[in-house]
This record gives structure tokens, C-alpha cells and sequence, in this order.
């Protein structure tokens, strides 16, 4: 069984249950934390017509690694801190163009980057942080 946490920030959880989203994401973590989580929660998403490896914010080289009807998805599993704080700005950047209305970010409840830390650093950036975040913890 996966365990998982969940944080839902500024409504994103509401969001995603109206776009339809949360089943198809709920439904693509169907592995535990092992190598090769990413790519198993990519083909899942991609399957179910998410768009993978895409680049929303122009001018830049940036992908990230899903995405559907507004709704920015990053997977960080065994990431470097700072990905997931680079992903927390790319997802402002473009909630602020309008591009997405949401970003849903996957990361550990036990190797960094984890999820309490990011969980931490979302309500300490709230001033800063407008995105609405669904953070899931994988363990």
C-alpha cells in the first residue's frame, strides 16, 4: 500500500476535484518509492492524457514533467532541495501569466526533499506564494 500526506494550500484540492484531476493523479500512484517512481507516475499521467515533459514558461529550457487543463505537476522524488523551490517559482511566474491555475508537487515523506520541509516552506512563503499547492508526500 502507498502511504501518502497531503497539504492542500489556498484551494488547490478543490480545484483539481472540479477540473477532474485529483482521481487521475490519486490513480497514478499506484508505486511505492523505489528508483524509477518518476517515470512509473509519468506513463500513468501519460496514459491518461496528461502532457509530459512540456515547457510552459517560454524564453526558458525548463520542462516539467506534467501537464493538463491548467494544472502544473512535478515529481521530486530523490530531487535536490532547491528543485523543488525552483519549481514553487516557475509555478508562481506562470499562475501569474495565467497559464496555471494550480501546482501539484510529489516529493518523499522521508528523503529529501521532504515533505514536511516543503509543507514548512509553503506556509513560510505565504506572502510571496499565491499558486494554490496540493504537496503530496510518497512513502
Amino acid at each position: 500500500m502507498i502511504i501518502t500526506e497531503r497539504f492542500d494550500y489556498r484551494g488547490a484540492e478543490s480545484i483539481l476535484e472540479k477540473k477532474g484531476l485529483l482521481s487521475e493523479i490519486d490513480d497514478a500512484l499506484v508505486t511505492p518509492l523505489k528508483t524509477g517512481t518518476h517515470d512509473v507516475i509519468s506513463g500513468m499521467l501519460g496514459r491518461k492524457g496528461w502532457s509530459i515533459k512540456v515547457n510552459l514558461l517560454k524564453g526558458t529550457d525548463y520542462q516539467q514533467d506534467a501537464f493538463k487543463q491548467k494544472v502544473m505537476l512535478e515529481i521530486d522524488i530523490r530531487s535536490v532541495l532547491d528543485s523543488v523551490h525552483r519549481n514553487f517559482l516557475r509555478a508562481q511566474e506562470l499562475y501569474n501569466r495565467k497559464v496555471i491555475d494550480v501546482l501539484v508537487q510529489i516529493v518523499s515523506l522521508e528523503r529529501e526533499p521532504r515533505f514536511d520541509k516543503m509543507k514548512r516552506d509553503i506556509d513560510a512563503f505565504q506572502s510571496v506564494l499565491t499558486v494554490p499547492i496540493y504537496l503530496i508526500g510518497l512513502g
